[in-house]
């Protein structure tokens, strides 16, 4: 199974919110998620080709006073936004052997996103609200789906996201890694 996503900039984050509510979707708490993304070393700009690569992230999450620790390597298939992830919890403690181990393997810190994320479920479609520090406001719906499924799934979630408001304009067909690196290599 691969995680096929769409996302877009919120012009009107309470709007959204508000639909959600109407529709009766179950909003769960806000989550702060920090999440250190490591790139190849081949790999230094974030418009080259990239799909097909693997790319390895820490993810540090918070609820409450909860914390978790999540190791993901993703690799890209058709686009940014479609991606086999394979997933395991870690110990915090175990975060800079970890940082060590990716160098080992030939990668580099490529960034670091901080975020509030806030999630909804509409039936097997993940609804996420983000707040991305430096970035703004963002929705991402996600669903997982069979390899070769992805420009089916896509269609699927735009609609969802055409019958909200949201435009055209507003997507987003990259991660926000690759956002944030623009943002502060402008």
């Amino acid at each position: 199974m691969n995680e096929i996503e769409v996302k877009a900039k919120l012009k009107d984050k309470e709007a959204v919110m508000n639909r959600l509510k109407e529709m009766g979707l179950k909003i769960h708490a806000s989550k702060y998620q920090k999440d250190t993304i490591y790139w190849p070393n081949d790999i230094k700009d974030p418009s080259g080709r990239l799909f097909g690569r693997n790319f390895l992230r820490i993810r540090e999450q918070k609820i409450g006073e909860n914390k978790k620790i999540l190791f993901t390597l993703k690799q890209q298939l058709k686009s940014s936004l479609d991606s086999i992830e394979h997933e395991l919890e870690i110990k915090e403690e175990d975060i800079p052997k970890m940082f060590e181990i990716f160098e080992l393997l030939d990668f580099y810190k490529y960034i670091t996103v901080e975020k509030e994320r806030t999630t909804a479920k509409m039936g097997d479609v993940e609804i996420c609200i983000d707040d991305v520090k430096g970035l703004g406001s963002f929705i991402e719906l996600e669903k997982f789906g069979e390899v070769g499924q992805a420009d089916k799934i896509h269609e699927e979630l735009y609609a969802i996201l055409e019958s909200w408001g949201i435009t055209k304009e507003d997507y987003v067909y990259v991660g926000y890694d690759i956002l944030m690196y623009k943002a502060k290599n402008l």
